[in-house]
């Protein structure tokens, strides 16, 4: 079990969480409703205590003016709330679109997903100042060997794709740790 925060840091509107899940075998966000229950707040459903602010809307919601997609569900959670989550805890990032998101990977019917818990508050550490898409996050521009790494993982054992992490991460290179992150996991959950 571990813990994520809730809060705003002042990119976001206002105190909230926004929980989604990326469907690691698909590539791409699903609807989260199917998987509130793996979040508790104080022993008990997160969804029991807090009302859904803004719901999943991939055909887009209109926000100061500007049409785009939520791949989430916003919670009406105050800042401070610890929310604990049946998940086993992957990293944080300082996502420049809305404050600090928690990623974590989860198992539902032998599936794969990953549940990112978003507008955290500090009480999280970052790991990275990578913004956050797609489950994983966005190379710097020009980092081309990201594709050709991701083929490598593949032919590694998982505690050799646990330790080339945990390298990256050791060495203060949590940029690339977290531009690697996806390709790692996906390679490290497809191992026998």
């Amino acid at each position: 079990m571990a813990s994520f925060y809730t809060g705003n840091t002042g990119r976001s509107t206002g105190d909230h969480l926004d929980f989604r899940v990326y469907d690691v075998e698909k590539g791409g966000y699903i609807d989260p409703t199917a998987f509130t229950n793996i979040m508790t707040v104080g022993g008990n459903s997160l969804t029991d205590q807090f009302g859904v602010t803004s719901g999943y809307q991939p055909e887009g919601r209109t926000l100061d003016g500007v049409t785009k997609p939520h791949m989430g569900i916003d919670y009406g959670t105050p800042g401070g709330t610890q929310v604990d989550i049946d998940g086993t805890y992957l990293t944080t990032f300082n996502d420049k679109g809305g404050g600090i998101t928690n990623q974590y990977a989860f198992e539902r019917d032998g599936r794969k997903y990953e549940a990112l818990l978003m507008h955290g508050n500090d009480q999280n550490t970052v790991l990275s100042d990578a913004a956050v898409t797609g489950g994983m996050a966005v190379p710097k521009p020009g980092r081309s060997e990201a594709k050709g790494k991701a083929q490598d993982y593949k032919n590694m054992s998982a505690s050799q794709i646990n330790a080339e992490y945990d390298r990256l991460r050791a060495g203060k290179d949590t940029n690339n740790a977290a531009a690697e992150g996806l390709a790692m996991h996906k390679a490290y959950f497809n191992k026998p």
